[in-house]
């Protein structure tokens, strides 16, 4: 049955469409569009699985989805045949023989199969820190780059940015701390006249992803010690390895090791 508006029919319209954005259930396309990691299960003749990695990448245009999927970031082929409906889409790839895929949203997972000359069973979820190697690698130097340029300030509200509340500190000197710990740390370094600049080792930087997680970063570092007369003096020198997750939509450090150190 309809129901009369007694407004007039463009408001009537506008207040429909309030209406369903009050909801907050997201288009079709847009509740799809994000970068998905997880699992591949092929089913082989001979009946024993066969697990691979499954990246897919959905892009929405203007409610019309595209994007690519394969087993790594930089290994995407492209889709094609893109129906959505309701929480479930389907899409072709070329990609071994020929395959058509058929997944359903189950709670933050896309969970199905894709049938063909092979058969796979699929549950993936979002994973918005797994980007194109040359992207990750720029974003997390960029990354770095802002970290230590606060830390170097003294400027401990920067500098708390880019940490976790959760974080796990291990150094091979004070042992393991934690946020509050950091944020303290620097604020009585500081307080105390105690300038510090970190210097990254050249080409000593390492980048990778952690599907699904994040990303990984290691190197060597150098901290010098500014003194009273300008000059500056070597501190400490360092290796590190870090892990930076990007769930809350920046990237943040939620691990840090920091170990071998020596003047």
């Amino acid at each position: 049955m309809l129901t009369r508006c007694p407004l007039s029919y463009t408001l009537c319209m506008l207040l429909g469409a309030v209406s369903l954005a009050q909801t907050g259930k997201p288009a079709p396309a847009a509740a799809f569009a994000g970068t998905w990691f997880g699992s591949f299960n092929v089913s082989t003749p001979d009946g024993k699985p066969r697990r691979d990695n499954a990246v897919m990448v959905f892009a929405d245009n203007g409610g019309t989805l595209t994007g690519g999927a394969g087993s790594g970031i930089d290994r995407l082929m492209p889709i094609s045949g893109v129906q959505l409906t309701g929480d479930e889409i389907r899409f072709h790839m070329d990609a071994g023989g020929g395959l058509d895929f058929k997944l359903k949203r189950q709670g933050d997972h896309l969970i199905g199969a894709a049938t063909g000359k092979m058969q796979a069973t699929i549950d993936v979820s979002p994973a918005p820190g797994l980007l194109p190697h040359d992207k990750l690698t720029a974003e997390i130097s960029d990354a770095d780059h802002n970290l230590f340029a606060a830390f170097d300030a003294c400027n401990v509200a920067a500098y708390a940015s880019f940490l976790s509340p959760d974080l796990e500190f291990y150094h091979d000197q004070g042992g393991r701390t934690g946020y509050q710990f950091q944020l303290d740390s620097l604020r009585q370094r500081c307080g105390e006249g105690l300038v510090l600049r970190r210097e990254l080792v050249q080409n000593s930087l390492v980048v990778n992803a952690a599907p699904g997680f994040g990303a990984i970063e290691a190197g060597t570092h150098r901290f010098y010690a500014k003194q009273k007369d300008g000059s500056e003096r070597l501190d400490a020198e360092a290796r590190f390895t870090e892990i930076w997750s990007k769930a809350s939509g920046s990237w943040k450090l939620v691990r840090i090791i920091s170990y071998d150190h020596h003047q």
